[in-house]
């Protein structure tokens, strides 16, 4: 009976009892939320730029930005407890921002090209080839209001990192104008805190427009766009007027505009005095915003071999008046 009796317990033993397998299970959750809460990149960007990610805390940003180039940090407040840093690099690369929150941690990286400096079009070649390995780039809405024609996105699985690369048409082959990394949960909690902080993040793209919101403001760009290339040849008119006036006054015609009181040169147009003599005169007007067209314009008795020509070719068919380039289109979703 002894014997028959450790039998029993023995066999009773074999097996785990509820509590222990209760105790088990909780033993095994808790190692592996400890596990996942330590696992490397989990709280981290997979998208990065010139050695900066969203994700990264300050600290990490300084030593990253000091390995890469032996880059720097300027940071200063922005909307109450946020920082905005700019990175330096040396060559200077473009402007390179990046928002810092509360927790230090970054939420944005901004890299935007600056003219006749090339470090972002060779950064977007090869973060373009490295972003491809984490995600499919999707085209989304432009941003049409600072003179985008289109837009590529890259996203990770669960949305909350996102990369892209905006273009404008100004180039070809086209060149992103932008590099753009958000946290975008990170960015949800700082237009939350503060109505500046949400315009902000909706002007820069850190919140992306809807299509609705880049179709709007595509057509609020065609019509200003309109406007300040109206205005070139606005400005010509005017100044014809003008120069009629001057020579009344002085039986000669001036290439001074500061001679012309109360002459006004329309938008951003750029005014150039070609030439003026006693007989006749010649410009030429352009805005910097349209730089394959232009307008010319002439008075007087000006002989035709001296008549200015416009950037498209053209030229005034008579003797006197202004003439103009088409307005060159506008792209709604040019694709890079």
């Amino acid at each position: 009976m002894l014997t028959h009796s450790r039998r029993q317990t023995a066999t009773k033993r074999a097996g785990l009892t509820g509590i222990e397998i209760l105790l088990v299970v909780l033993i095994v959750t808790v190692a592996l939320m400890f596990a996942l809460r330590l696992r490397p990149g989990r709280d981290r960007s997979p998208f990065s730029l010139f050695g900066a990610a969203p994700g990264m805390t300050l600290t990490q940003l300084r030593a990253s930005v000091s390995h890469y180039g032996s880059g720097t940090l300027d940071c200063r407040p922005q909307f109450g407890a946020y920082q905005s840093c700019q990175v330096k690099y040396s060559p200077d690369p473009g402007l390179i921002t990046t928002v810092v929150a509360p927790d230090k941690r970054v939420i944005v990286v901004q890299a935007v090209n600056v003219v006749g400096l090339d470090g972002l079009n060779v950064q977007a070649d090869s973060a373009q080839g490295a972003w491809n390995r984490v995600a499919q780039a999707q085209s989304v809405p432009p941003l049409a209001e600072i003179g985008d024609t289109g837009a590529v996105r890259w996203a990770s699985r669960d949305n909350r990192w996102t990369a892209e690369m905006h273009y404008n048409g100004s180039h070809d082959p086209d060149r992103p104008t932008q590099l753009l990394l958000v946290d975008t949960r990170g960015v949800q909690k700082l237009a939350q805190s503060d109505d500046d902080a949400a315009e902000e993040a909706k002007r820069n793209g850190w919140i992306p427009p809807t299509a609705e919101e880049a179709a709007a403001a595509f057509q609020r760009r065609r019509a200003n766009r309109a406007s300040e290339f109206g205005a070139i040849a606005n400005t010509l008119s005017t100044l014809g007027d003008f120069e009629t006036a001057y020579w009344n006054a002085h039986h000669t015609y001036t290439d001074n505009v500061g001679d012309l009181p109360g002459m006004v040169v329309r938008g951003g147009t750029n005014l150039e005095m070609v030439s003026a003599t006693d007989s006749g005169w010649t410009a030429k007007a352009m805005n910097p915003a349209f730089p394959k067209a232009s307008c010319v314009a002439s008075g007087g008795r000006v002989p035709p071999e001296q008549m200015p020509v416009t950037v498209g070719g053209k030229t005034i068919s008579g003797s006197e008046g202004v003439a103009c380039d088409p307005l060159p289109p506008a792209e709604s979703n040019g694709q890079p």
